[in-house]
């Protein structure tokens, strides 16, 4: 659990940093006011050198579990030899070139260049996540290319949605902001989308049976969060455009939608997907214990899933879609964006049961 709970928060604090660093190079003019403090940057970075390294601790225990290496010989091989290692060390020294620069005074000759070094730096830390990832080091440069595009793409455009929708202190020039943040984050979505979609056609090629699975379970999940996501997008990209204090709060709601995204994908992070072979899979762990209670399904009537829609599921589908839609237009129109946020995660457990009822 708490690899999971790191992972989510490493995430966020990916996000913010990007959000803050993209909103830098923004004209004044053209992005609400808005105040994140270097003091919090500051600590975000050391969240980001922190998290990261509990996946190379997860690693080496596990070595040290199965193997029973000395210690030493195994922080040396992880830090060394894996690519999780050596991105941790390009991690570290970029964060802190990065806090440098953070902490560079007013009089300093090289204060003009501190914004636009961070975003560089930035990218540096994003491409570097994505070179020390699952993909990357079994599928090589397509899956270093595709997770870090997928990564990029989210980053971006999470995070100057949670900046703007927690940290702005005066909502003005909203109707400019929109005019370059709205396309930004429909090329991000597009782009998360495709690559996610490549990713998925490498770690996961039976879709409907991996559902069988932990890693398919938490998959499902994920992209039933999107539907949710992209319509609230639409609401805040497209109806909200007056920029009043009620645009920030259908903002935040998107925003925790796309928290509990990032937690269930960092649930996926820490379970082994199937790759080619769901049934090698299932001969080394066990499958979804959600899956199996919520379904009743016995692996002896085999593990080829296909979905066939019945009168339930049918019935689940529908009531998912009018409990997002009511939920929308109740926030909508009593100006309260919480029934949005219930109504997305209605929305969920619904469409959930209704695949679920369909298998």
């Amino acid at each position: 659990m708490i690899y999971i709970f790191s992972e989510a928060l490493l995430y966020i604090c990916f996000a913010m940093l990007t959000g803050a660093s993209i909103l830098a190079l923004v004209p004044e003019n053209r992005k609400p006011k808005y105040y994140i403090s270097e003091n919090v940057l500051t600590w975000i970075l050391v969240g980001i050198v922190v998290l990261s390294s509990l996946q190379i601790i997860k690693l080496i225990i596990f070595y040290k579990t199965a193997l029973n290496y000395e210690l030493s010989y195994l922080t040396f091989t992880v830090l060394g030899d894996y690519n999780v290692g050596k991105a941790w060390f390009i991690t570290v020294i970029v964060a802190m070139a990065i806090i440098y620069c953070l902490g560079l005074k007013q009089d300093s000759k090289f204060i003009r260049y501190k914004w636009g070094v961070i975003p560089v730096l930035t990218g540096i830390l994003l491409i570097t996540f994505g070179y020390a990832s699952h993909s990357a080091s079994i599928y090589g440069w397509t899956g270093f290319v595709s997770h870090a595009a997928h990564f990029i793409a989210a980053m971006v455009w999470i995070g100057v949605m949670i900046v703007i929708g927690w940290f702005t202190t005066e909502i003005r020039n909203w109707k400019t902001f929109l005019k370059w943040f709205t396309p930004m984050a429909i090329v991000c979505v597009l782009v998360t989308i495709v690559a996610g979609l490549l990713l998925m056609s490498k770690l996961s090629p039976q879709y409907v049976s991996s559902w069988i699975t932990s890693y398919g379970q938490a998959m499902l999940i994920k992209h039933l969060l999107i539907v949710p996501i992209i319509v609230l997008g639409f609401i805040n990209g497209f109806l909200m455009r007056k920029g009043t204090a009620g645009t920030l709060s259908w903002l935040k709601v998107e925003s925790i939608v796309v928290i509990f995204l990032l937690a269930v994908t960092a649930f996926m992070g820490q379970q082994a997907p199937p790759h080619d072979d769901l049934k090698e899979l299932l001969d080394e762990e066990p499958p979804s214990s959600l899956f199996m209670s919520v379904t009743g399904y016995s692996l002896k009537q085999g593990i080829e899933l296909q979905i066939v829609p019945n009168l339930v599921s049918i019935c689940l589908v529908a009531i998912a879609i009018i409990l997002l839609t009511a939920g929308l237009f109740w926030g909508w129109r009593n100006k309260n964006p919480k029934w949005a946020l219930v109504s997305a995660l209605l929305f969920v457990i619904c469409g959930y049961m209704a695949l679920m009822f369909a298998v």
